[in-house]
């Protein structure tokens, strides 16, 4: 995952496949990254897979970031990752009101 920070704004990119063997960096670095204020935008752009299984590192890190008063926004993502996040009621959570 590649990471970079522009004022309060964070950016994590996410490699093509997101399983069980990328979720505990993902989690990790998405830890480090929640800090009162910041918004994180997860780039999801060269992402076409997510596992079903990954999204409760999402589901973690929106119920932190609500404790931090960080915000957590997904960007670029594919039919098949849109549907997994709407599938497990992350999708609505994780765009810009």
């Amino acid at each position: 995952m590649n990471t970079s920070s522009v004022a309060s704004h964070v950016v994590i990119r996410l490699p093509s496949r997101v399983d069980s063997f990328i979720s505990p960096f993902f989690e990790q670095d998405l830890k480090q990254k929640l800090q009162p204020g910041v918004t994180i935008i997860i780039d999801m752009a060269k992402t076409k897979f997510l596992e079903p299984a990954a999204a409760s590192v999402f589901w973690a890190g929106i119920i932190q970031s609500r404790k931090e008063g960080a915000k957590i926004i997904a960007r670029d993502m594919n039919e098949q990752v849109k549907l997994v996040l709407e599938r497990s009621g992350l999708l609505h959570h994780l765009q810009e009101l």
